[in-house]
């Protein structure tokens, strides 16, 4: 597939550096993209659905499980396209009323079914029980996609890794993958230095994946100390945590884990965006390759919006996580007496 179009776009995108406790903070401003970060990726999977026949004339429309960004650029590429199909939004029941009345001003239907405690999967199904009961729809799927990664390293990440070969920390949220993975990859083509930081909201479970996957390779005692060094960082954001080892049992055996809310949590919790449960495959095939994973909770990803409000910046909660993630780390090389940094992230969309 040619990115050269959209490499050409992410080129008219400004860089905001912030000054932080020494370091330099520098925000890739895809705020200013109608679809957010996502714009690239919906530009080229449309693309890549004609290109491969998925997409044809008697198709009558084009369904996303998702009520982020994808949708919208969904929409904008089937527009310049000049395809003539409806999109539809598969979406949790809770999302919030400000992302529905987004999505209602575009003109994008949305089928509410599945409930946010399903995760991804719930969602899935719906999209796919649609896609399977309605002639001419097609689902564009970006979950499983590994395409989505090749876009953002090839288009976004490239453009970063030719402006600030300096980097020395990438920060991105992980809802599909595709930004940090992407980016991530291209900086370290130009920058082997950078610390990939991945950033999950509560309800995820990345930093538990990516403890286990990380310590697979070693014995029983060095696996369950990662992994009970991660349910750490769940019981610090609120979580309700138990391990229970075994190391009589086979090693796949080995472990049981549970990770629950408090009974007193009620309603939509996490970070609209950022992935609910358990990863993808395309996640956990590249998951090593993450330096670092921090949970964001909910006030503190509110915290980054705040923050980035004061350098006018009007950004939602995921961009937000990934502000205050910028700032902690900013600070924490300062109170260690370390090197300042180049820090790396992405407004990922406008409020």
């Amino acid at each position: 597939m040619d990115y050269t179009k959209e490499l050409h776009r992410t080129r008219n995108i400004p860089l905001t550096v912030v000054e932080h406790a020494d370091s330099r903070i520098i925000l890739l401003r895809a705020d200013l993209w109608e679809a957010g970060v996502k714009t690239t990726i919906g530009q080229c999977l449309v693309a890549h659905e004609i290109e491969t026949g998925r997409i044809t004339n008697s198709t009558r429309a084009l369904v996303v499980h998702g009520a982020g960004n994808t949708v919208t650029s969904v929409q904008i590429a089937a527009e310049e396209q000049g395809l003539d199909v409806e999109v539809i939004a598969v979406v949790y029941a809770e999302t919030s009323r400000s992302i529905r009345e987004r999505l209602q001003r575009r003109g994008i239907r949305m089928v509410a079914e599945a409930q946010r405690a399903q995760g991804r999967e719930g969602r899935m199904t719906t999209a796919e029980e649609l896609c399977q009961r309605e002639k001419g729809y097609v689902m564009i799927e970006q979950h499983e996609q590994p395409l989505i990664i090749d876009i953002q390293r090839e288009t976004l990440g490239q453009r970063i890794a030719e402006e600030v070969p300096e980097a020395t920390h990438f920060i991105a949220g992980v809802g599909t993958g595709g930004t940090v993975f992407g980016i991530g990859s291209a900086l370290r083509n130009v920058a082997p230095q950078v610390r990939v930081v991945a950033l999950e909201g509560v309800g995820s479970t990345l930093s538990l994946w990516h403890a286990y996957c990380g310590a697979q390779h070693l014995a029983f005692k060095e696996q369950e100390q990662a992994i009970a060094a991660a349910l750490r960082t769940y019981a610090a954001a609120g979580m309700l945590t138990k391990l229970t080892a075994d190391s009589s049992r086979p090693p796949d055996q080995w472990f049981e884990i549970d990770i629950n809310f408090p009974p007193d949590v009620s309603g939509t919790v996490g970070i609209e965006g950022l992935g609910v449960g358990g990863p993808t495959q395309l996640i956990l095939d590249n998951i090593t390759s993450l330096d670092e994973v921090r949970i964001v909770t909910d006030v503190q990803a509110r915290d980054g919006v705040d923050a980035l409000a004061e350098h006018e910046i009007y950004s939602v909660e995921s961009a937000g996580a990934n502000f205050f993630t910028a700032l902690g780390i900013a600070n924490e090389l300062q109170a260690r007496g370390k090197k300042p940094g180049t820090i790396i992230s992405v407004v990922t969309a406008k409020k």
